[in-house]
């Protein structure tokens, strides 16, 4: 795949803005309160329907153009079924539920072209297989200031949202590395969402408190095509603290831990087999609100997260990003988003001995800048050019930086 695709796509988005009507982007809403039903075809007098669908479909048109470990294109993208529930219909006052299934193709590319610890694409999920994603029910009590969850939940959806940074097309923008590249097969998040319970409590308006209890080990790293495993290998225990200041900004603080012990990175037996240790457990701290908002309604958004984990079992020890994202940049463009973004994962020690064992010139970080542009075609097509230059990948001095060209085609339908 070269790059004339990239043209080819950025006209086609010209001209499908030339002859559809532009209209509102599609509202982001929290999948625990599914949005109204739509009331065309039904009656005035009819009740409410407790349930709502979603239909999304994302790809993720890539090309490594230079540098990494081998120039060339690929592709990730996510096929998910939503079906939401809201009791209050019912009679059932705080029951919520979600059910959701998907389905991921494309290539493994960062792995194959770019070399890089950090996803380029969030996309990415090997192998291609359809997955039972999340499966829970949600209890509200206390008038709505708490709430008990359990089923199949992906954690990222409450713990470690960096929400300015969803704009982005990297994976450390949904969870930071030094938490989304822990266990032996992910932290309960994308692709595979584990079994789970959470509590959240919300004293004020302005203050979150919520605990989580996930599957140490998502899913079955034997069987990772499963549409369903479930295997209960220890725990994996968080907690974070919010405090919201209003609409515009929010600092976030969380922490984690497995209780089951993992293979050492630094320490090994006699034969040269890892010890297994226990210690897997982390921090992370995230800060992000407005930073300016004009009365015609154009606004500038900004985040920093910074976190750190135990560099003796994990591959990253610490990580940091930040970056800035601006609404109406481009006159007549209201609701069209552009960014910029860094993300920096620090390796640990033992990623760094291996390494060197290895006879690579290793050092200590991956850095990726990520520049970004989301065009609003109407209100179920975004079209999403992007750029990201990786220093570095996976921290090795001999591989030549890579330029990632991409451009993400993200189609919604809501019922």
């Amino acid at each position: 795949m070269g790059k004339n695709w990239i043209l080819g796509a950025v006209f086609v988005a010209i001209i499908a803005s030339a002859t559809t009507a532009r209209a509102d982007p599609p509202t982001v809403t929290d999948p625990t309160k599914p949005a109204p039903p739509a009331a065309l075809d039904k009656p005035k007098d009819a009740p409410p329907s407790p349930w709502s669908f979603t239909a999304a479909y994302t790809a993720d048109l890539l090309d490594n153009a230079t540098g990494g470990r081998a120039e060339g294109g690929g592709y990730a993208d996510l096929l998910k079924f939503s079906a939401a529930y809201d009791g209050s219909a019912e009679g059932h006052d705080g029951l919520s539920g979600l059910i959701s299934v998907t389905n991921t193709l494309g290539s493994a590319f960062t792995a194959n072209r770019v070399g890089a610890v950090q996803s380029v694409s969030a996309n990415e999920a090997q192998p291609r297989a359809a997955h039972l994603y999340e499966a829970w029910l949600q209890q509200d009590f206390f008038g709505g200031k708490g709430a008990v969850k359990a089923g199949i939940i992906d954690l990222n959806t409450t713990f470690d949202v960096q929400e300015t940074a969803a704009l982005f097309l990297n994976a450390s923008d949904g969870a930071g590395a030094d938490l989304g590249d822990t266990g032996l097969n992910g932290p309960s998040i994308y692709p595979i969402p584990a079994l789970g319970a959470t509590f959240v409590y919300r004293p004020t308006e302005d203050w979150t408190a919520q605990i989580g209890v996930f599957d140490g080990e998502a899913g079955d790293p034997a069987h990772r095509s499963a549409f369903l495993a479930v295997r209960l290998d220890g725990a994996l225990l968080v907690g974070q603290i919010e405090r919201r200041f209003g609409d515009t900004a929010r600092l976030e603080a969380g922490a984690w831990t497995y209780t089951a012990s993992f293979p050492s990175l630094t320490s090994f037996t006699a034969s040269g087999a890892a010890r297994t240790v226990h210690g897997n457990m982390g921090v992370y701290g995230l800060a992000e609100g407005g930073l300016m908002q004009s009365d015609s309604g154009k606004s500038l958004s900004g985040w920093v997260r910074l976190g750190f984990a135990n560099g003796d079992i994990n591959v990253v020890e610490d990580y940091l990003a930040g970056g800035l994202v601006y609404t109406g940049l481009v006159k007549g463009r209201d609701k069209d988003e552009v960014g910029i973004a860094l993300n920096r994962a620090g390796l640990g020690a033992g990623a760094r001995e291996t390494g060197l064992l290895q006879g690579r010139s290793i050092g200590d970080a991956e850095t990726t800048v990520e520049a970004t542009y989301r065009y609003v075609v109407n209100d179920w097509l975004n079209l999403q050019p992007d750029m990201q230059y990786v220093i570095h990948p996976h921290g090795d001095r001999s591989v030549p930086d890579a330029l990632v060209l991409g451009l993400r085609v993200a189609l919604t339908y809501t019922k």
